[in-house]
């Protein structure tokens, strides 16, 4: 297993670097690059609209010969993030369906926010 962890200052740059990130990872191949930098991007804009300032928001990238699992992790210790309900008329808010959509598999995980998916290969 290999893992790569990328520390982003909490700008609008953020998502950017994100997304430059994951384009330049060969193991996922042309059938999920995009579906990744989709993801990963949304993701990270939640921690940089949600999460606390000052604070880096943490890629973490793990790979084994299965799978490719990317995690968004910032140290907010608010309300964990929940998909929003099908047909739902709020703005925003719809990230989580996308991802639920997109991914393989994927969670939140207690205590400070990470929000994770994985893409199978």
């Amino acid at each position: 297993m290999s893992e790569t962890v990328l520390s982003l200052e909490r700008t609008t740059d953020a998502p950017r670097e994100a997304r430059d990130r994951v384009r330049q990872l060969p193991q996922l191949g042309a059938d999920h690059v995009e579906d990744a930098v989709l993801l990963v991007s949304e993701l990270v804009t939640n921690a940089v609209k949600y999460g606390p300032e000052h604070e880096a928001i943490r890629l973490i990238i793990s790979t084994d010969d299965r799978a490719t699992r990317f995690t968004v992790h910032d140290s907010g210790l608010g309300p964990l993030p929940e998909m929003r309900a099908k047909g739902d008329p709020a703005p925003g808010g719809h990230g989580l369906r996308l991802v639920d959509s997109l991914a393989d598999r994927w969670g939140v995980e207690r205590g400070s926010t990470r929000v994770w998916f994985e893409l199978a290969h």
